[in-house]
């Protein structure tokens, strides 16, 4: 184990990380959703379509993920990996709590899941990689148990919207600060009185774990960590010999989602890895990507422009929903609404996953327009979702 290993090791031994729950089964009712899920965004992973249970390896598993992944998905057999046997600690506890029978648990280096000798059909890794010495070399470590016609969900730091965080991890540094309790105490000390104007309040407003101590050392006092901007995501999953399939979250890199009008017309025409670029720029507040990788042969992208896209099935995503404010139809996901017609509303509510966009074109909602209006209607509403990132399409296997 190199020393960058060791004390990663170290710190999630006496920092276990990410908060531990131990109601799995509240959690997961009240809507707890992994984005490595496939149970929730499979049509993320396989828009070709796919009707077999995913065999599935969470590499860096941490405390509850693997064992949320199984629990939510019982006839895949989920494996699951983690430096840290505190954290993995957790994970039996939750395996024997609730009889997760399919989990299967490893302590080790991400580099050696080459030793399982297996292959996965699903490859989950958040918030892994950015923190190994050469996050390129567990990439491809990765790839090497990838199953030819698999998906990898990996998350990495975003450097835009972490300025701040590397800004206070040096002054953190100077000062000399350790992962001793009082250290960390002093940290959360030094956050609480900064300006508010100081680069780093929009990251702490946006964070989701600087309520606990954990969450603080992850953030600020990690010995090892990177991000990167959208050109460096990809030139590094070029580099492992990995094809970039999609975002997760397309509205963070599309322009529609929240810029006005005169910069999508600007934006909107540029070639893809420009117009995530520039978006990631003009925004400035991506602190994570995520995205789903595949070996170059089976990378999709989903054929909006042809006839092709009508044997999709549109799917929302499980936190999107609809609702009326004053008057007026919303959809709503993550804390942003987007306006939207009555028309848009209903294709909307239309999308559950079991119908095809085909099946759509006949539905009485549109018998005020001829078939060839109601197609191209159809693929610019749903390709707008798509770009809102509210909605997910899988192509029909029937």
């Amino acid at each position: 184990m190199d020393k960058v290993t060791a004390r990663v090791a170290a710190q999630y031994t006496a920092y276990v990380y990410p908060e531990a729950f131990s109601d799995l089964d509240v959690r997961v009712e009240a809507g707890h959703v992994d984005f490595g899920d496939p149970s929730y965004f499979g049509p993320m992973f396989w828009p070709e379509g796919r009707t077999t249970a995913p065999k599935i390896l969470v590499a860096g598993c941490g405390t509850v993920q693997a064992s949320v992944i199984a629990y939510r998905n019982p006839d895949s057999q989920v494996v699951g990996v983690d430096i840290s046997d505190a954290s993995l600690g957790h994970q039996r506890f939750l395996r024997e709590r609730f009889g997760l029978t399919n989990l299967e648990l490893y302590q080790g280096d991400l580099r050696d899941v080459g030793k399982l000798q297996e292959t996965f059909d699903l490859v989950v890794s958040t918030g892994v990689l950015h923190h190994m010495a050469d996050p390129l070399e567990g990439l491809a470590a990765l790839k090497t148990v990838l199953a030819p016609d698999g998906a990898m969900f990996i998350m990495v730091y975003g450097a835009v919207g972490r300025m701040g965080v590397y800004l206070m991890q040096d002054v953190f540094r100077r000062m000399g600060l350790t992962q001793s309790a009082d250290d960390v105490a002093f940290a959360r000390y030094v956050l609480g009185v900064l300006p508010p104007e100081h680069p780093v309040q929009a990251f702490n407003q946006r964070a989701l774990d600087l309520g606990y101590d954990a969450g603080v050392v992850d953030t600020f006092l990690h010995p090892q960590d990177r991000a990167y901007t959208v050109p460096q995501v990809l030139e590094w999953i070029e580099s492992a010999g990995l094809a970039f399939q999609s975002w997760m979250e397309p509205a963070n890199y599309e322009p529609h989602a929240y810029l006005p009008q005169p910069l999508i017309d600007r934006i909107a025409p540029l070639p893809d890895q420009e117009r995530w670029a520039a978006v990631e720029g003009v925004l400035g507040a991506s602190i994570k990507h995520a995205f789903v990788l595949r070996h170059p042969e089976r990378a999709h992208r989903l054929p909006f422009d042809g006839d092709e896209i009508f044997a999709y099935r549109p799917r929302r995503y499980p936190d999107a929903m609809l609702e009326q404010r004053e008057g007026q139809f919303v959809m709503v996901r993550n804390g942003v609404a987007f306006l939207v017609n009555e028309t848009e509303a209903a294709v909307f509510s239309w999308c559950d996953g079991a119908r095809t966009m085909g099946d759509m074109v006949g539905d009485p909602i549109f018998a005020g327009f001829d078939v060839a209006a109601r197609r191209v209607f159809l693929r610019e509403c749903l390709r707008r979702m798509w770009r809102l990132g509210v909605m997910m399409f899988q192509r029909d296997e029937g």
